[in-house]
């Protein structure tokens, strides 16, 4: 047998290497475990996280605002010949009325519908058991052990139950909804230190408006001082067409929904349903979720108009759907166009995959991060395959 010859050299680095690693697992073990160290350490993370809450918040503001704020200064302010040569004033007023407009559409929102929305909640709260009553002789009617579809089944030997309870199902529901949105009970309760937050966020994310080209630079020197510059010029290009995808698809998303939402209350103005704004406000959230939203949202608002009146929610149906087809064949392609670039079939996947892992959040962020991981992996390939090229090996 051939004899293995070992480099003693390599082999002394390896074993102080082992050692090294095992001492410090055990060291930290140690540490961890002195009293009051690991709750010393979760009080230091939360001191920072309560430190950065204004920053994060003055971001995602200041991200969302930048849509209108931009087309408030390139398009509306620019056409007056008063500010071509004063661009920090042109900033200044467009950062000014971005704010005047979105904080007047939540001081009405407030003041007006979440009263309205409340009620409608309560109306419908108080009028669940008899809407639980209607769907079981429903069900009872038309899939009881005496309908037509029983015999049908009895025929393959399939035995129908002799009664539904559907009040069963409903409390399933509530506590899975209970504990799904425990986290946020719990951020309701430590409000004022949300309010305080989201208010110094706005103060944060009007400076981060007003001088976003400063920050832009800075960021940019940081990268080519850290990076090398093809990377950093690599970065900056996969970090632009994120935010391309990023703002197409959410602020676009939000309007699209924002337009479709007015419509469909315009309509039911007209229609007069019962519980409207709730119905508006269902349509609105659920058509933020590309594909399935729209089918649940239309699901939704038809189950709960159908025990009033089952001629006002056969109108509230058709509303959606022509409502949908709208929206799919010219506002969604007018507003949204090719935001991700995903196919159909991968947008369907980045929806279950976002649900099964952060819920109905998870539903909608997980199209635009699907579209994100895509780009940089198809950049990559697209420079691996350019490389193979001028290298003769394709």
């Amino acid at each position: 047998m051939k004899r293995v010859n070992f480099n003693k050299k390599y082999l002394e680095i390896s074993i102080y290497i082992l050692a090294v690693i095992l001492l410090s697992i055990i060291f930290g073990k140690i540490i961890w475990n002195i009293a009051g160290f690991g709750q010393s350490i979760s009080d230091i993370v939360n001191f920072i996280k309560g430190i950065l809450a204004p920053f994060t918040y003055g971001f995602f503001i200041a991200y969302f605002l930048n849509m209108t704020m931009r087309y408030l200064e390139k398009i509306f302010f620019n056409r007056i010949g008063w500010f071509h040569m004063r661009v920090r004033q042109k900033r200044l007023l467009a950062v000014t009325a971005t704010y005047l407009i979105y904080i007047g559409c939540l001081v009405w929102i407030s003041s007006s519908l979440v009263q309205n929305i409340m009620e409608n909640t309560k109306a419908l709260y108080s009028k669940l058991p008899t809407d639980l009553q209607f769907y079981q002789d429903l069900f009872y009617k038309y899939i009881g052990p005496n309908s037509h579809a029983a015999g049908a089944l009895r025929s393959f030997n399939i035995d129908l139950p002799v009664s539904y309870d559907l009040s069963s199902i409903i409390n399933q529901f509530f506590q899975w909804f209970q504990v799904y949105y425990a986290d946020i009970i719990n951020k309701l309760v430590a409000g004022p230190v949300i309010i305080q937050h989201f208010i110094l966020g706005l103060f944060i994310a009007f400076y981060m408006l007003y001088d976003k080209e400063h920050y832009t630079q800075t960021i940019r020197k940081l990268l080519a001082v850290l990076l090398k510059k093809p990377i950093a010029d690599r970065f900056i290009e996969i970090a632009a067409g994120s935010n391309r995808i990023i703002e197409k698809f959410i602020v676009g998303k939000a309007i699209n929904s924002l337009i479709i939402a007015v419509m469909f209350f315009i309509i039911t103005v007209i229609l007069k349903p019962p519980y409207a704004l709730l119905l508006t406000l269902i349509m609105g959230l659920t058509n933020m979720i590309p594909f399935f939203g729209p089918i649940v949202g239309g699901i939704i608002c038809t189950l709960i108009v159908l025990p009033s009146s089952p001629s006002q929610a056969l109108l509230i149906l058709l509303t959606i759907f022509l409502l949908q087809q709208f929206d799919s064949m010219y506002l969604g392609p007018k507003i949204l166009g090719d935001s991700t670039g995903l196919p159909p079939v991968l947008v369907i996947l980045a929806i279950i995959v976002g649900g099964a892992v952060a819920g109905v959040p998870g539903m909608f962020f997980g199209v635009p991060i699907l579209a994100i991981l895509r780009n940089i992996t198809s950049a990559f390939f697209r420079q691996k395959y350019k490389q193979k090229q001028m290298g003769g090996q394709i």
